[in-house]
């Protein structure tokens, strides 16, 4: 019970506070703004930086004070007198520029100036008994006049405009006559709203775009920019085009007043204010504001989800499409199933490190991993290079496939070019990791079927006699050659080299005839590089249809 009274009393300790620190930085802001607007006055460099140093610390504690404490409060330090020190450590700034402010010498037929010194001087002083309050909760906190200026001797008579309600949202009063501005903003802060004054249509362009205002009541006769081009200037504005506008006009012609109408201003009043009246508009638009910004927010928020939801389905089609191919994988997320498929054309690879085994006893488990990866990654890159299909790794054997899921009838001629920079990487490897691994590669071309097994780390997969038939085409091979059954070397003779080996026996027991790759064809030899690779190109372009989308260079190397 005691927990809950001292949180009650804080919380209420501290929106007094907040009420009122909030309303005189939004006059010391005004105030440095409206000297920024000033035309024609003496240069004063030292004051532009000051007025900046000035303008970043009411933004600073106004973003501190619109916090909120929380409904409920665990055990341990009050969350609300942290929140008291935070704006209680710029005391010391504002009192540097307080003394800052004096020192500039005044002048101006306008003395903001003047207004902005007495502002800060007592906004510090608000500050200075501040420090106080959060230790007797009973201490009369400060009421600090909204315009220090009005009152040259005696109290702030602005201190009964200061009253302890929750704040209904910031508004900007633009008008070029003091006096107005004066009136109106008494009427609204005694409504219990927040207000920010500008004396031009300049001034409220700029404080528009720099802080967020829930209403702006819009003065129409204003010298140099007048109420309507400002409303222009907003509805051309994205950010400012739904900010809800009152127009206050002096004299009630009809066209003037639909003229603003036309242009997109939600309201209109004439002076002198009714209060009633002010008080009813301001309150609808605000309202109507809120539900605008309600649905925006909810709008916003769905949009959020959605766009979460879509970053979610993408993540994990990346994560399939490691595993599994493009097509295979858009089949899978949109059918939830993969049926087996036949493909009566397809090439397949087994590339198998020769070494691995001796090099298990000798290498720390580490540094082998480390390797493994290395190669398989190469691997992985030259694969997708040549728009070929990485399967699996079998142990430290790399399996990848051409023809799918896509078919093509270059498939044969892309995976013997793959093959042998896969074998150049290997070489590149052993010397600069000083490993003695070397690649032994079996190619062979037929049927197989296709399609994906398992529920749980499910894989796409091949089966058939070709893909056994190509690993014993990869048993029967040498280290860092690529060796060819009958049916690929039958696809490829017209682009590589091949040696034709005995009758190689295979485990099954019978003979089967191999062929080792040597290099590109005889008729692609004797030119200098790139007319070969041009020769290459022009051929695989006339058989595939086609132009060539990747190739190792050193095959082109004169013989």
């Amino acid at each position: 019970m005691k927990t809950e009274v001292h949180q009650a009393a804080s919380a209420a300790l501290w929106k007094a506070v907040r009420n009122r620190v909030r309303a005189p930085l939004y006059v010391l802001i005004s105030y440095a703004e409206q000297i920024a607007d000033q035309e024609g006055e003496p240069a004063l460099p030292p004051l532009d930086a000051l007025l900046d140093r000035l303008l970043r610390l009411c933004e600073l504690l106004l973003q501190q004070t619109a916090w909120q404490p929380p409904a409920a409060q665990t055990a341990g330090e009050d969350v609300v007198a942290a929140r008291f020190r935070e704006i209680l450590a710029h005391r010391s700034a504002f009192h540097e520029i307080a003394q800052e402010l004096e020192a500039i010498p005044q002048s101006g037929p306008s003395d903001y100036l003047g207004h902005l010194t007495l502002a800060a001087a007592a906004f510090e002083e608000v500050l200075a008994t501040l420090a106080e309050a959060p230790a007797r909760r009973n201490t009369a906190l400060p009421r600090p006049a909204l315009h220090p200026h009005s009152q040259p001797s005696g109290g702030p008579s602005g201190a009964a405009l200061i009253v302890d309600v929750e704040y209904r949202g910031l508004l900007l009063v633009v008008d070029d006559d003091e006096g107005n501005r004066d009136v109106l903003s008494r009427r609204l802060l005694r409504d219990g709203y927040e207000v920010m004054l500008a004396e031009s249509g300049r001034q409220a362009l700029r404080m528009l775009r720099r802080y967020s205002f829930d209403l702006v009541l819009l003065d129409i006769m204003m010298p140099g920019m007048d109420g309507i081009s400002v409303l222009a200037e907003m509805k051309h504005d994205d950010r400012l085009r739904h900010l809800p506008v009152i127009m206050i006009t002096a004299v009630d012609e009809i066209e003037t007043i639909a003229h603003c109408i036309e242009n997109g201003a939600d309201d209109y009043m004439f002076k002198p204010f009714n209060p009633v009246l002010l008080r009813a508009r301001t309150h609808a638009l605000l309202d109507r504001k809120r539900l605008q910004d309600e649905q925006q927010r909810q709008h916003a928020a769905l949009h959020a989800a959605s766009e979460d939801s879509r970053r979610q389905a993408e993540r994990a089609r990346q994560m399939l499409l490691n595993i599994l191919p493009a097509s295979i994988a858009d089949e899978l997320i949109e059918t939830g199933a993969i049926k087996p498929m036949y493909f009566e054309d397809v090439t397949i690879v087994f590339a198998d490190i020769v070494g691995f085994t001796a090099s298990t006893e000798q290498l720390p488990a580490e540094d082998l991993v480390d390797l493994l990866n290395e190669h398989f990654t190469l691997c992985d890159r030259i694969v997708e290079r040549y728009g070929l299909e990485k399967l699996k790794t079998i142990g430290d054997c790399y399996m990848f496939v051409g023809g799918i899921p896509t078919r093509s009838p270059s498939h044969p001629v892309d995976c013997v070019l793959a093959a042998l920079e896969m074998a150049a990487a290997m070489d590149a490897l052993r010397q600069s990791r000083n490993v003695d691994w070397q690649l032994r590669i079996g190619i062979n071309t037929g049927p197989v079927i296709a399609g994906v097994v398992g529920v749980h780390k499910f894989a796409f997969d091949i089966w058939g006699d070709s893909v056994n038939f190509a690993s014993r085409i990869e048993e029967c091979g040498a280290p860092q050659r690529v060796n060819l059954a009958p049916a690929t070397f039958t696809r490829v003779k017209d682009f590589f080299r091949c040696e034709k080996r005995n009758a190689v026996r295979v485990r099954e027991g019978r003979h089967v005839d191999m062929f080792f790759v040597e290099g590109i064809a005889r008729g692609f030899e004797g030119r200098t590089d790139q007319s070969s690779l041009d020769a290459f190109r022009a051929r695989y372009l006339t058989y595939f249809r086609k132009p060539l989308q990747a190739y190792p260079g050193f095959v082109f190397e004169l013989s």
